[in-house]
């Protein structure tokens, strides 16, 4: 029986991703610490990069809000025009009623009633009058609700209208701040780039790049199991071939090509995007890590059950935290250039039992209409 089919105890899995959590963090603590594995403008990168991360998440948050505001003032002044209208039509229809009255008012009630000799003319006469009172009642009463109504939306109005001030002016800051974010990044990588070049360090820094990456990958290995996945779920593996790349684009780097220091390999491939195009992932899985990782960036693993992971790099944010579940064709993240890259794509990988495997065997190129 694989591990797939076996029943998984949800608390003995929070409990392993809680473990793993922890295990994750002294990871990144120690490599903060490690200066001869990262320098100070390392560090300042990712300082930026996950700055930038949650500065663009909040302006998301914060746009979605405005155009809720938006779709709801639009509501509302439509709901007023209405019942302006209602109320202008209740008002001819209350003014033609009291016209109406003031006219049988000229004859007092109890006369026109004495003066009816034909019983079926005064049981007439009575209901008349019955009728028009009550009609009379009803009209005012739905007049009342209609102003009571129209109240309301006005006042409704006005909070939304203040609510989409406060927003659009949290907005404006945001994206200053996050200018300024953008400027300390570039600085940085120039910085960064400049330092590398005195050096000639860069096949060194990405074979600690690649290193770091294998640490982690470990890490998780060994404090997670294999995710069960429900059994309306098909697994990872019966999907081979058939599942879609996580973005549209060319591969840029293939896997197994040499890099261009031509001494190391891809262990994944590098797709070809626009920055902020979405990123989707590839099976359902849960996420095991959604960090910046020094070399690949923002950073996203997703564990999909029997030892398989796909991993997706150097994003410009991540939408999903560690221990979220995602379904195959999710958007979690958007394309970036994060981890000090030259140009914006995707860096892509699939693991199997921590080895890294030829994710074009595994998934189609993806049409920029397919989510």
């Amino acid at each position: 029986m694989s591990s797939a089919a076996k029943p998984q105890d949800p608390k003995l899995l929070e409990q392993q991703l809680k473990s793993l959590e922890a295990e994750i963090t002294k990871f990144q603590q120690l490599l903060s610490k490690t200066q001869s594995e990262r320098s100070s403008l390392e560090s300042n990168l990712q300082n930026n990069e996950k700055a930038i991360n949650n500065l663009l998440r909040k302006i998301e948050d914060l746009q979605q809000e405005l155009d809720h505001g938006e779709k709801k003032i639009a509501e509302l002044r439509r709901e007023q025009a209405e019942l302006e209208q209602a109320r202008a039509q209740q008002q001819v229809y209350l003014a033609k009623q009291i016209r109406a009255a003031y006219e049988i008012g000229q004859q007092p009630y109890m006369k026109v009633l004495l003066n009816q000799e034909d019983p079926n003319q005064l049981d007439r006469m009575l209901n008349y009058y019955q009728y028009f009172n009550q009609a009379r009642a009803e009209q005012i009463a739905r007049y009342r609700g209609t102003l009571e109504q129209l109240a309301e939306v006005t006042a409704s109005l006005e909070t939304e209208n203040l609510a989409r001030q406060e927003s659009h002016s949290q907005l404006v800051t945001q994206r200053q701040q996050l200018q300024l974010a953008q400027a300390e990044k570039q600085a940085t990588l120039v910085a960064l780039n400049r330092e590398i070049t005195a050096t000639g360090s860069e096949i060194q820094k990405l074979s600690q790049n690649r290193q770091v990456l294998e640490d982690l990958l470990e890490k998780i290995n060994a404090n997670i199991v294999a995710l069960a996945s429900p059994a309306a779920t098909v697994s990872f593996e019966s999907r081979k071939g058939q599942m879609l790349l996580p973005v549209a684009g060319a591969i840029l780097n293939s896997y197994g090509s040499q890099r261009s220091n031509a001494k190391l390999k891809w262990s994944g491939v590098l797709i070809e995007a626009k920055e902020g195009d979405p990123v989707y992932a590839i099976h359902y899985g849960r996420v095991v890590f959604s960090d910046w990782l020094r070399g690949f960036g923002l950073l996203m693993i997703i564990s999909h059950g029997d030892g398989y992971m796909s991993l997706y790099g150097h994003n410009q944010v991540l939408f999903r935290e560690t221990g979220d579940w995602v379904n195959a064709g999710e958007n979690i993240a958007s394309v970036g250039d994060s981890g000090g890259q030259s140009q914006v794509g995707l860096y892509f990988e699939i693991r199997h039992s921590g080895k890294p495997t030829n994710p074009q065997n595994w998934c189609k190129v993806r049409s920029k209409r397919r989510a």
